[in-house]
């Protein structure tokens, strides 16, 4: 149970923010932390085209708690009307409306991914991320620039942080980062334990004390600084960006090889076309069939010594996720390829 001096300090908060920041605040449940209430009428109504932006009840702003985050305001007199009404000790910014992104950074004792990263390479140099913590400050340094705490910044119960950029309103979309079952790399959001939270997100804000624990500003200013140029780069290459024009399908990845000798580049050249070959391929387009001839063609290469196995395992992997298969069925085509190791051609005869 909490007490009412809680309860008081993150309705107080949640009321500050409103009135001196202009941000859209509403209440939460204290157990889940879910937006409260929802009128019986909108639950109802069920029809696809009863949207936050034609609800008759958000229509008249008075308060109703309907369509979760759309319903927060920045009326005093409506979060007043809430915090009587409700008594939780639990408040949220809705940060797509207000004008802001945040940052969610974990700090859940899981092992991180061999590829942290979405997009980019873990420099070898560096050990594996430990928490989302890590996993950000990595991302800052390849993009050039720093994390800085310079900006409104809550410490989560878990040991996590929200950082809160000041950032166009609706444009960004909100995103996991964390890799698919199955698979070793981050290939969504920006990287592993790092949420980004905007446009229907929300996020806690200080003072607040869920069944988790406290919520404390660790930040000295309540002000919130512009989106960091670096950070709306890489919010921008991972496909973030609602205004964006979206590309038809990304880049296919292609292997890069130094290779020296003859057999060298002849496995090099092979292993850079078949990758790209599968990388286009659509479903039900014999994508399985296609890494499969591919991987023991390439084998038998390995195996002679013209290139190594797990350059090829990696780029051919990648083609195939590229390409849309699961990654179970690309580990268990790549085992049985290697199990049937192709006889290398004589290139001194294709030569």
């Amino acid at each position: 149970m909490t007490t009412n001096r809680t309860v008081q300090t993150a309705a107080d908060a949640a009321l500050w923010l409103a009135v001196h920041r202009g941000w859209h605040v509403l209440p939460l449940n204290y157990g889940t932390k879910r937006p409260l209430g929802g009128c019986v009428g909108c639950r109802a109504d069920n029809k696809p085209d009863h949207t936050p932006q034609t609800c008759p009840c958000l229509a008249r702003g008075d308060g109703a708690l309907c369509h979760a985050v759309w319903a927060a305001t920045t009326d005093p007199e409506v979060i007043r009307r809430w915090a009587q009404r409700w008594h939780t000790s639990v408040w949220a910014v809705h940060l797509g409306v207000s004008g802001l992104l945040a940052v969610d950074l974990d700090t859940r004792p899981d092992p991180p991914p061999h590829q942290p990263l979405n997009g980019l390479p873990w420099p070898a140099d560096e050990p594996p991320p430990a928490d989302g913590l890590d996993t950000y400050a990595t991302l800052a340094a390849l993009s050039g620039g720093t994390v800085g705490t310079d900006t409104f910044t809550t410490d989560t119960p878990s040991g996590g942080l929200h950082l809160l950029y000041e950032a166009e309103a609706l444009r960004w979309k909100g995103s996991h980062g964390k890799p698919r079952p199955g698979d070793d790399t981050v290939r969504t959001g920006l990287g592993w334990q790092i949420d980004i939270k905007a446009y229907g997100g929300y996020v806690v804000l200080p003072g607040s004390t869920s069944k988790a624990g406290l919520y404390r500003r660790s930040s000295t200013t309540t002000t919130p600084r512009p989106l960091d140029p670096w950070l709306a780069d890489a919010l921008t290459r991972t496909g973030h960006d609602r205004t964006a024009a979206p590309d038809a399908r990304p880049a296919a990845p292609v292997p890069v090889l130094d290779a020296q000798t003859g057999p060298a580049r002849y496995a090099a050249s092979a292993l850079r076309s078949a990758c790209a070959e599968l990388a286009e391929m659509e479903p039900d387009t014999g994508r399985n069939r296609k890494l499969f001839r591919s991987t023991t063609r390439l084998a038998g290469m390995a195996l002679a010594g013209w290139i190594d196995r797990t350059t090829v395992e990696t780029a051919l992997a990648e083609a195939a996720r590229h390409a849309g298969l699961p990654a179970a069925e690309i580990r268990y085509v790549l085992a049985s390829g290697f199990g049937r190791p192709l006889a290398v051609p004589d290139i001194r005869s294709a030569a």
